[in-house]
């Protein structure tokens, strides 16, 4: 006899299957995914799901997956499952001083939010301490090295190539090329354009950049970013999913 959270599960499933169609940027979820996005806090376009189900099939080599911004993991751990599921030895990298976002518009108040007992500190305490939590429990297997710090800081010691402390307490070397970076830091039009210029010094030719907030019309700098990107010569627009994901063209 069929459960009911398994009839839900195949509920689910036809649903996406109506709504997705024959769309070739299908999000693939299954139990674990449906699990996770169940208990791990944060916001991930359903789009932006079958466009890293893509990304992962197509990915050219090895070299490591790179995201910036990760709040409390939950793309992360998306990420990491689909390496998984599709066996990809690719190492992950994050990075995330959890710096931006709300907490940075608030951080010369002593409450979080008016009216409330919530200070901003206790706040991005929280969001660490979930961040932990739901990467330890989800990808327990293969913890991505995760460093906490800015991403131009990042960028900064990956092309120094050094060696440093990660989120997990693990020494690990920085540098190399990069396979596919999700960029999901600060949504300003400069920032992200830094983002994906670091990026792009260290991607494969065939390597993927996905633009988070970066849909046609959309009010965040993020979104004209993904256009100027799109628009360069060396990149080719795979599809808008409604976000950019773009590919570097080969030599």
């Amino acid at each position: 006899m069929i459960s009911l959270r398994r009839l839900s599960h195949l509920a689910r499933r036809l649903r996406q299957e109506l709504r997705w169609g024959d769309t070739k940027f299908p999000p693939r979820e299954d139990e674990f995914l449906w699990a996770l996005r169940y208990i791990n806090a944060g916001v991930l376009d359903e789009g932006n799901m079958g466009l890293f189900a893509y990304c992962i099939d197509h990915l050219p080599c090895d070299a490591p997956v790179v995201e910036i911004g990760s709040f409390a993991g939950l793309s992360l751990n998306y990420i990491i499952h689909l390496l998984r599921r599709s066996n990809r030895s690719n190492d992950v990298f994050s990075v995330d001083g959890w710096f931006g976002g709300l907490t940075e518009r608030r951080f010369d108040k002593p409450e979080f939010l008016d009216g409330t007992p919530i200070r901003t500190a206790d706040y991005r305490d929280h969001v660490v301490g979930s961040f932990r939590r739901n990467v330890e429990l989800f990808s327990a297997d293969r913890l991505p090295h995760h460093i906490a710090t800015t991403s131009d800081k990042f960028f900064e010691q990956w092309r120094a190539e050094a060696t440093v402390r990660d989120f997990f307490d693990r020494s690990v070397r920085l540098g190399g090329p990069i396979s596919f970076a999700y960029i999901d830091g600060d949504h300003s039009y400069e920032q992200t354009m830094r983002d994906f210029e670091n990026v792009d010094r260290h991607l494969v030719c065939g390597g993927f950049v996905l633009f988070d907030d970066s849909e046609d019309g959309g009010h965040w700098g993020s979104s004209a970013a993904a256009k100027t990107a799109a628009s360069r010569g060396d990149y080719l627009l795979v599809g808008k999913n409604p976000n950019y994901l773009i590919q570097k063209k080969s030599d």
